[in-house]
């Protein structure tokens, strides 16, 4: 098969609307039928590689059925073609190809109507997008072969594998060295440092039989790249597409988990330390669903999981782990930047690392569009993985300029989303520049994170997304201004390699505690302050620092309404993570109210764990991640009623706050119920300002319902705001604090000022308090 109906039938071929000129070259006319869509039509379809020539012939029912025959030229290939399903009307047509590829047949559809002279005729490659071509009677002139010349000139002055060679591996994907130019050739290997191999390792290509191994391709790969001293990751073991149907067959669940370990152990044992690293699972999150959907793994209904059940994606990974030890080994996917699938994402990691998966790295595919890069985004996202202790790669980067790209490509699916070759223009250029650079100042921000980043292809020829001028060299291997603009980017904002130490802001001089505290940040954990000692030297194997996740009133993203009381808090030996970017402290944004949400607490959570293991960690062993306090005021009340199913939570604290009767229709407010009452597993206090305060009646119904865990109420009458303004956040930090003394260091004496006739609240003239659930003494 040649290279033309390769690229033909993997669909990658995807056109522009052509209208040729009518030539009055003379072609010999069938007899006329009933139709005046009968007899021969020419029609030219653009690929990446030239022009596709089609001589049409149509033969409307008669005494047989409706026929469409076809003879196709192009460079390289010549082919006949009987088509199938032929529908034709006075002015209509359709009909139907299926092709071989490998193991797959791939369908595709014609539809076509007469319009004057001319049939406007469309393709379509089953569920992507296609072309639309204007048919005529007159045999089209053969196209120039000239190359366009590159828009812009552009001078590289500095390979891009060189300045990014500090920070992180660039590569980009193919199945080289197999029908790529020797131009083609010299540019991968000069300008890149990695590659991943675009179709030769999947199952499909590799491993069409349960006993037929097809290596060629990867062997050839995978010499060429170390002739070439390029680092090598492999894609993909494990993934719903492109799977032969016979991994599936049969009843039995032992049967199919044995098919996949011999996959995975001869694939992978076959290039070990060759290698490294490996996309083991491939897009198993579903693209649908909503909120709900988002508090789960929310898994493609794939062939793997009907057969095997969510374990398949933890077995994938032990039976990768168990070939090569050494190798990387990634979960990969689109679209987990962002939205309900990025919840998704953390909920499915955070189980695979519960179930003890050797899952090391997140890969974020990248497809994005020009002008609507979700910077934001992808920058949380990074850091969300991160504070999982995993890596990160972007491993199918490619930003396209214009064009419909649906689904696994970049937003809603379009079927008539028809792609254009038509070249962009300077604006469309530097838009793509810009954005490039403003992605690699985040990868290189999060250096520390991330591994890898490759494009998806090699120029605007060689790309699943041709027609949008995705990649950094166009289809004539010219440089586009976006290469010029990555390397700068990696080479002059932070040529020093050195890096800022987070600004520290001390609040009433440290506090009143034998820790003189600090608020901080960590680049690695975005939007979140630090209220810790500034001296963590005295914490270690002897001592260390308790965790109190804190969540504020008004839903609002800054802390600085209770930096008194968390400041206080901290210098007593604890480690606050607080809602909000450090520099609200100083500069509030008041629209930043109504903007968080609880998540943002687990996420903080997951981050200092891990900073914890992490050798080179300022928090390394000095946490003990065994001691949780799940803290708020108001809506952050709620955020920490809603994050206390968690098993890691040790204590809740629930300030100024109480389940409405009704869910709340204020943005960000946690929408909870009085059943989610029964989230508490462990020990809980309130800390309330008296029937003045707004939410009172809603804490005492909700102490009222609790039967199941111990729960202490206390009230002092100062309304809503309570007195985390005060000096050293007043009385609610002394009572806050004799709790989480009890709860989280284990000081027993600090339980008097809640538990008996005599407690210090009891005999206070202005604390109020209420105890159950308590075993008597």
């Amino acid at each position: 098969m040649s290279l033309r109906t390769i690229i033909f039938a993997s669909c990658v071929l995807l056109g522009t609307a052509m209208v040729f000129g009518q030539e009055q070259t003379p072609t010999k006319e069938p007899t006329p039928a009933k139709t005046t869509l009968a007899g021969t039509w020419y029609a030219q379809f653009e690929t990446p590689f030239g022009m596709q020539t089609y001589q049409l012939q149509f033969t409307p029912e008669g005494d047989a059925a409706a026929k469409a025959t076809a003879h196709v030229e192009a460079e390289g290939e010549k082919r006949d073609v009987e088509f199938t399903e032929v529908k034709i009307t006075d002015d209509t047509i359709s009909f139907a190809e299926v092709r071989q590829f490998d193991q797959r047949e791939l369908r595709i559809e014609y539809s076509g109507k007469l319009k004057g002279n001319d049939l406007v005729l469309s393709r379509m490659f089953g569920n992507r997008n296609g072309q639309e071509v204007v048919a005529t009677r007159q045999v089209p002139k053969r196209q120039p072969t000239t190359e366009v010349a590159p828009l812009v000139e552009v001078k590289i002055d500095h390979l891009l594998k060189d300045a990014g060679k500090d920070f992180f591996l660039i590569g980009m994907a193919g199945d080289l060295p197999a029908r790529y130019s020797a131009e083609e050739l010299a540019l991968a290997a000069e300008h890149f440092a990695a590659i991943t191999p675009e179709n030769c390792m999947k199952p499909e290509r590799l491993h069409p039989q349960e006993n037929q191994w097809q290596f060629e391709r990867a062997d050839a790969l995978v010499e060429w790249a170390r002739q070439n001293q390029m680092t090598i990751h492999g894609h993909t073991l494990v993934w719903h597409a492109q799977t032969p149907g016979w991994f599936f067959e049969g009843d039995d669940k032992e049967v199919i988990k044995q098919r996949m370990k011999e996959h995975i152990h001869t694939l992978v044992g076959r290039y070990k330390g060759q290698l490294q690293s490996w996309d083991v699972v491939n897009e198993a999150i579903d693209d649908r669903g909503g909120p709900q959907a988002a508090k789960t793994e929310n898994l493609r209904n794939s062939k793997w999981l009907q057969a095997l059940g969510p374990e398949f994606l933890t077995l994938a990974f032990q039976y990768a782990h168990e070939a090569d030890p050494t190798a990387v080994l990634y979960y990969n996917d689109y679209n987990i930047e962002s939205g309900s699938k990025h919840e998704s994402s953390m909920v499915l990691l955070r189980r695979l690392l519960a179930d003890g998966a050797p899952i090391h790295a997140v890969g974020i595919q990248g497809h994005w569009r020009s002008g609507s890069v979700p910077f934001k985004e992808i920058e949380k996202a990074i850091t969300d993985y991160a504070s999982l202790g995993l890596k990160v790669s972007i491993t199918e980067l490619d930003v396209t300029i214009r064009g419909a790209s649906g689904g696994q490509f970049g937003g809603g699916f379009n079927r008539r989303g028809f792609r254009s070759a038509t070249p962009p223009s300077l604006e469309d250029l530097k838009q793509q520049a810009d954005d490039y650079a403003q992605l690699f100042a985040i990868f290189k921000k999060h250096q520390d994170v991330i591994e890898r980043v490759t494009f998806w292809g090699l120029n605007d020829r060689r790309t699943w997304r041709w027609g949008q001028h995705p990649l950094l060299f166009d289809a004539g291997n010219h440089p586009k201004p976006a290469y010029v603009a990555i390397v700068d980017e990696l080479e002059n904002r932070d040529s020093s390699k050195a890096t800022e130490p987070p600004q520290q802001i001390k609040i009433e001089d440290g506090g009143q505690g034998p820790f003189s505290a600090i608020a901080t940040e960590d680049a690695s954990l975005a939007g979140i302050t630090i209220y810790r000692p500034q001296d963590l030297s005295p914490f270690g194997r002897e001592a260390k620092l308790p965790i109190l996740l804190w969540g504020n009133g008004a839903c609002a993203n800054t802390t600085e309404e209770h930096k008194n009381f968390l400041s206080e808090i901290a210098s007593q030996g604890y480690i606050v993570l607080g809602i909000g970017p450090l520099d609200q402290l100083t500069d509030r944004n008041e629209a930043s109210r109504q903007r968080t949400q609880a998540k943002q607490l687990l996420t903080a959570l997951d981050w200092i764990i891990a900073e914890n293991e992490k050798a080179d960690s300022t928090y390394a062993g000095k946490i003990n991640t065994t001691k949780v306090a799940a803290m708020g005021m108001s809506c952050g009340g709620l955020q920490a009623i809603e994050i206390s199913s968690d098993p890691r939570i040790t204590t809740t604290i629930v300030c100024n706050s109480g389940i409405l009767a009704n869910p709340s229709q204020i943005p960000a407010m946690p929408s909870l119920q009085k059943e989610d009452l029964k989230k508490f597993h462990r020990p809980v206090l309130y800390i309330m300002g008296g029937p003045s305060d707004i939410a009172y009646n809603n804490a005492m119904d909700d102490f009222a319902r609790v039967d199941h865990v111990p729960i202490v109420m206390t009230n002092l009458d100062v309304g809503h705001g309570g007195t985390y303004r005060q000096p050293h956040g007043g009385e609610y930090s002394r009572v806050a604090l004799a709790w989480l003394d009890w709860q989280l260091k284990g000081k027993q004496a600090a339980s008097k000022m809640f538990l008996g006739e005599d407690s210090e609240l009891k005999q206070h003239d202005r604390w109020s308090i209420e105890v159950k659930n308590f075993d008597s003494p």
